[in-house]
Parts: structure tokens; C-alpha cells; sequence
């Protein structure tokens, strides 16, 4: 792709309302977002968020009902999908039975006007990014449904558009193949440098294959930022229990000073934690602080920052989660990656535990 071919998506200000009155239906509320040219960006978040909305209006599908849409500087009001330099893959992959692979891949290019020798050239280019060269003169019912899938991008990514919009695309693979379907995607995205905006409520896909995230909730984007710091910087409640899973503790503020504070944990201990920024909390109230299961590890009663119960454990092949209940009744989930020579606790004995160094964060009210 030609270094001047960009992919920048600019929203301003997008709302999309349907209905009118008492029963018009907010989807989307004052969207502000600038998609990077190149990027791997996702829209991540429960079904009926808006997520879906927002692909739909970047694509051309839905008009915004107020606010700007630019691509590469151009705006987009007014004009359908066909005038956009977008492409789109949808959940089901819409590949047409009596062709061939090589001649779906290649459809979307016949119908542009190009040239045979074009078409044959572009197709081999796709088949071979998509690893699908012996399989080009199958049906689509003679492949399987991971392949289908990559038809269908490949089909999507041969006329070079400078936006790849993808609408939960994996949803209909199970676990294995959507695994790989993963990292394939990171890899025609790094090889393609397409611009991709994915659509999915998975919150491992997002982590796995994104530059950034953005959380959406209601129809407004509650978090922004690198799957990094939205997993270990959660603005509020909702994105930190809707991005893996997050111990909730409610507890008094010892002392405030900077971005920190001193919370009094469980058992009378006291540990930092991290502000929002511009969060200053009155001593003596109490606040929300996160932590992740993996943040906290076992030691000796005696030592540790907190004591808990065991009540169960529960085995994931790779850790196990033990399900744990704090001197002061608040449940605790602790995840510990397992060993062949170790044993989870049995229900009912006394742990120590430690918590991880600025693990620890306080949520915005």
C-alpha cells in the first residue's frame, strides 16, 4: 500500500438517535474518538453498548444523527458505503456457494472495473497472505469455517481499502479457532498496515490484538487507552469488572497525600493505593480500591498484608482460582498459576496475603 493511501478516522461530536419523543432510543452520545492511520483499534463492550452503532456509522450503513465523521481528512456525511474507502466483514461471511475461493476473493474487484490481469494478480497476493494458495479452486462448503473466515478477509482486504471495519467477525468459531484467528488477524493487520477497527464483546480479543481500546457502555465511550492501562488502570466499576476478572473492596481511608492514599485493609493492616486523578478522599470515609486475583500471592498468616478462608477452588489447567473470604466477610479471588508438585488449600484453612506493589487502585465515585 502507497505510504499516502491513510487510514485516519476522525469522529466528532456523534450522536445517533433512532425514534423520535418519549421513545426515541439514544444509541450513541457525543462521540469524540480519532482513529490513528495503521492502528488495530477496537470497539469492546456488552451487547446493546453501541458498538456495533458506531462500526455501522463509519461504514456509511447509519447516518449520525448530529456530529462529524472525517476519513483521511474527508468528510463522510451523506455518502453510502460505496463511496467510502472502507471495507467490511460482518459475523457471518457471506462468501457465495457456487464460486470458487479464488473467484470470491476477487468478486469485489470485478465489480470495481479492474482489469483480468488485475484480478488474477490481487487474488494470488490474497491467497498467499491469507496462507489459502492450495485451496483456491474450493467451494466454500469444501473448507472449513476458520477458512471461510479468512476468505472473507481476504475477499475484503484485495482492493486495498484504507479502512477495514470488522463486526465480531470471530463469534461464529469455536475456542481453538478463534485462537488462531487472533493472531492471524494481528498478522494481516502489522503486514497489510490497513487501518482495522474491530467490533467485539470478548474482552481477550481486545487485549490480544489491539493497539488501543476504547470501552463503550450506553452509547458513550467510558474508557480509552492501550489494553495495558485499561486492564491495570480502570477508570470505574464498570470497566474494571467487565475487563477480566477484579477483587471489589470497600474500604476507610487512612490518610491522603498526593495520588496516593492509605486504605485500613481487612484485619487492620494498611496498604497504598493509587488515586484517580484529581480524587482526593476525606479520612475517615470510605472508598472502592480494585485489585486483580494475580496481584496478590500467598505467604504465612502472620506476614501477610491480609488473612483469609479458604471456601473453594476451582482448576483452569494453566492456575487455579481460589475463592477466598477476608476477616471482614468481603469475598477474594486469588488466581495461582499451578505446578505439577502443588496442591490447592483445602476449604476452610487460614492464608496470608500479599499484595503486589501499587496493585492496588482506588475507583472514581
Amino acid at each position: 500500500m502507497d505510504a499516502t493511501d491513510k487510514g485516519e478516522i476522525h469522529i466528532a461530536g456523534v450522536n445517533k438517535v433512532f425514534g423520535q419523543g418519549a421513545s426515541a432510543f439514544h444509541a450513541l452520545t457525543g462521540i469524540d474518538l480519532t482513529i490513528a492511520t495503521g492502528e488495530f483499534f477496537t470497539l469492546l463492550g456488552p451487547s446493546g453498548c453501541g458498538k456495533t452503532t458506531l462500526l455501522r456509522v463509519i461504514a456509511g450503513f447509519e447516518q449520525p444523527t448530529s456530529g462529524s465523521l472525517r476519513i483521511n481528512g474527508a468528510e463522510m456525511a451523506g455518502l453510502g458505503p460505496n463511496r467510502r474507502p472502507v471495507n467490511t466483514v460482518f459475523q457471518s461471511y457471506a462468501l457465495f456457494p457456487h464460486m470458487t475461493v479464488a473467484q470470491n476473493i476477487g468478486f469485489g474487484l470485478k465489480m470495481l472495473g479492474k482489469s483480468r490481469s488485475e484480478i488474477e494478480a490481487t487474488t494470488s497476493d490474497m491467497l498467499r497472505l491469507v496462507r489459502m494458495e492450495a485451496l483456491a479452486e474450493r467451494r466454500p462448503s469444501e473448507i472449513s469455517g476458520g477458512q471461510q473466515q479468512r476468505v472473507a478477509l481476504a475477499r475484503a482486504l484485495a482492493p486495498r481499502p484504507r479502512v477495514l471495519l470488522l463486526d465480531e467477525p470471530l463469534s461464529a468459531l469455536d475456542l481453538k479457532l478463534r485462537k488462531e484467528m487472533q493472531s492471524e488477524l494481528k498478522r494481516l493487520q502489522t503486514e497489510t498496515g490497513i487501518t482495522f477497527v474491530f467490533v467485539t464483546h470478548d474482552q481477550e480479543e481486545a487485549l490480544t490484538m489491539s493497539d488501543r481500546i476504547a470501552v463503550m457502555s450506553a452509547g458513550r465511550i467510558l474508557q480509552l487507552g492501550a489494553p495495558t492501562d485499561i486492564y491495570n488502570a480502570p477508570v470505574n466499576r464498570f470497566v474494571a469488572d467487565f475487563i477480566g476478572e477484579t477483587n471489589f473492596l470497600v474500604l476507610p481511608v487512612a490518610q491522603t497525600g498526593g495520588a496516593v492514599a492509605r486504605l485500613t485493609l481487612p484485619g487492620g493492616n494498611c496498604a497504598e493505593a493509587r488515586l484517580p486523578e484529581g480524587m482526593t478522599p476525606v479520612t475517615g470515609t470510605t472508598v472502592t480500591a480494585v485489585i486483580r486475583p494475580e496481584q496478590a500471592a500467598i505467604v504465612a498468616p502472620e506476614t501477610g498484608d491480609l488473612t483469609a478462608r479458604v471456601e473453594s477452588a476451582v482448576f483452569f489447567g494453566t492456575d487455579t482460582h481460589l475463592h477466598l473470604t477476608l476477616a471482614d466477610g468481603q469475598p477474594f479471588v486469588l488466581r495461582r498459576q499451578n505446578r505439577p508438585d502443588q496442591q490447592p488449600p483445602e476449604p476452610g484453612a487460614m492464608l496470608g496475603l500479599s499484595l503486589a506493589s501499587g496493585a492496588l487502585r482506588v475507583l472514581e465515585d
